[in-house]
């Protein structure tokens, strides 16, 4: 069993901040939102391009970037696109996905199981140790290990029913602690020689650094440092099954939508992710602009692999890797309002 950390209440803003954001907000509303997110190719955006801007990277081992684009189309449409899925629709890489309700229980992961196909990836499981392969606490792997080893004399499609089954607990375990405790429950990823991730410290930096939060949406900034207290946003948890770097993983996904002047701001924050990649937040605004709606979406996605040793060029390259998959979603939401 996955064991929490020792709870402590909801997390407090400081209290300056209480007082600061609101002014930040209204300062914000006397500009226009190109310049806020510094949105240079504004004749590219008004042509419908999707436009690249800057998102700054709070530590090194995040990932971060920003695109825009104009749409024809008023922010209900867009709004209710979102709603719907219109940002996985279409993407190749997605094998599953489904929603948590709120009074849903481990069922709701009945829809994830590993195939024939997967068996190499369940193999890898039943061996798994810290390091970089898996993205498990220690007790976790443990437990993958203990069951590994009743596995020796059942079929090969036994042992990847047994394996699912264990992997869905871990999931529903991690899942059922952030929504009664928020991120303080998320248990921190073991890595080899005793290192840890911190994916709760991750998405509090991602949240508190957010200018695209602080500018526009201070309160679904606090909703998202303070859940699961109650707020004015909509929340939404669910699951994906999605191939990553060639291999499958799921990722447990938290989506609160903030209604803002005219359109909205959502917020997704993927909370576990199985591999490649430590945790990620998006950040998509939806507000009306000239004869239609200004789209804005920013990113940041932690990951071990661009650390360290030619930091710059790994930075770099998995910048441009982002921003490929942010433009197919940009695309993707466009279309579905054509």
């Amino acid at each position: 069993m996955v064991m929490f950390r020792k709870f402590r209440g909801l997390p407090r803003l400081p209290t300056w901040m209480l007082f600061v954001l609101p002014v930040l907000a209204a300062a914000a509303a006397d500009r226009p939102v190109t310049e806020v997110l510094g949105i240079a190719d504004l004749g590219g955006l008004d042509q419908g391009e999707i436009v690249s801007y800057d998102v700054r990277e709070p530590t090194d081992k995040t990932l971060a970037a920003g695109l825009a684009m104009y749409v024809e189309a008023p922010p209900e449409r867009l709004i209710a696109a979102v709603r719907n899925g219109a940002l996985l629709m279409g993407d190749s890489d997605v094998i599953a996905a489904g929603i948590f309700l709120p009074a849903g229980g481990p069922e709701a992961l009945n829809g994830f199981e590993f195939g024939p196909s997967d068996a190499e990836e369940a193999e890898a499981l039943s061996e798994v140790e810290p390091g970089s392969e898996f993205n498990f606490s220690a007790a976790e792997m443990q437990g993958f290990r203990a069951l590994a080893r009743t596995l020796a004399h059942v079929s090969e499609t036994e042992k990847l029913r047994l394996l699912s089954r264990r992997y869905r607990e871990v999931l529903w375990q991690r899942l059922d602690g952030y929504r009664r405790y928020g991120a303080d429950a998320i248990e921190p990823y073991a890595r080899s020689g005793g290192a840890t991730v911190d994916v709760a410290a991750e998405l509090r930096t991602f949240t508190e650094q957010s200018a695209v939060l602080r500018h526009y949406a201070p309160e679904l900034q606090a909703a998202l440092l303070r859940f699961p207290a109650p707020s004015d946003a909509a929340s939404t948890l669910q699951w994906v099954e999605r191939k990553v770097e060639g291999r499958p993983t799921v990722i447990l996904v938290h989506q609160m939508v903030q209604p803002k002047a005219g359109g909205a701001l959502v917020a997704v924050r993927d909370f576990y992710v199985g591999h490649s990649f430590n945790s990620s937040q998006m950040v998509l605004g939806i507000l009306p602009y000239r004869q239609g709606s200004l789209v804005f979406y920013s990113h940041c996605t932690s990951t071990d692999q661009v650390a360290g040793v030619g930091a710059g060029l790994k930075h770099a390259i998995g910048r441009e890797r982002l921003r490929a998959v942010m433009f197919g979603r940009m695309e993707r939401l466009k279309a579905s309002v054509r």
